[in-house]
């Protein structure tokens, strides 16, 4: 395991020990994410993605009423990904759910319906907070520096290197366009604040990309 990965792992282990997992059953599950989050088609839906989220959280200035289920649902949101299937989130909350059901820890139900969430962001989330904070971390890449973001852009494209440009690209712009029509993009006000106008801007800055590669003429086969 890379240094990264041991760092953001630590956190598995320490989320783990405040909700009384034994070590052996974290041990066991901490390897199944870290096979599953390093799987090499990921390009972005990486333990990366997942510490990400975890510093978002840590930036909301309120106190997070069931914050262990909001964890949980962040380290087993992508814990399926398959850019083939439309399943990835009911079965990665089916683990989740089972996984803590049977250790008897956190409230499984709760952390299914965050994980099943995630499936649609062309819906506003739920009122409760744990579904608004846990749909702004996911979102937090949009509004990222410039070379980050374009990282992002990059690595979404490879894990779907299955589909061919003219596949790809006029799903992705529906993606953005349904983005950009949720007003406000964030949910929760300080992050409204941070990051809403960063993030539409490069939201149409890619979708500009994604026109000139529209037009450009298709290539010559030699």
């Amino acid at each position: 395991m890379e240094i990264t990965q041991i760092e953001i792992m630590s956190q598995w282990f320490e989320l783990c020990y405040d909700n009384n997992v034994g070590l052996k059953s974290a041990n066991e599950m901490g390897q199944r994410i870290v096979e599953a989050y390093s799987d090499s088609r990921r390009h972005y839906h990486t333990l990366e993605h997942i510490s990400h989220c975890l510093s978002v959280i840590d930036q909301v200035p309120h106190p997070i009423k069931e914050d262990n289920d909001l964890k949980f649902a962040i380290w087993f949101h992508d814990f399926v990904y398959d850019p083939k299937l439309e399943s990835n989130e009911l079965q990665s909350a089916d683990i989740a759910y089972q996984w803590l059901l049977n250790l008897d820890i956190a409230n499984p139900m709760h952390v299914m319906k965050l994980i099943q969430s995630t499936a649609d962001y062309h819906q506003p989330p739920k009122e409760e907070f744990g579904y608004r904070i846990l749909h702004d971390a996911d979102l937090a890449i949009l509004a990222s520096e410039e070379e980050i973001y374009r990282s992002y852009e990059k690595g979404i494209r490879n894990e779907y290197q299955h589909l061919s440009d003219a596949e790809f690209f006029p799903a992705r712009k529906n993606f953005l366009h349904g983005l950009l029509a949720q007003r406000p993009l964030f949910a929760l006000e300080v992050f409204k604040d941070q990051w809403e106008e960063k993030a539409r801007h490069n939201i149409r800055s890619e979708l500009k990309r994604i026109e000139k590669v529209e037009i450009l003429p298709p290539s010559i086969e030699k």
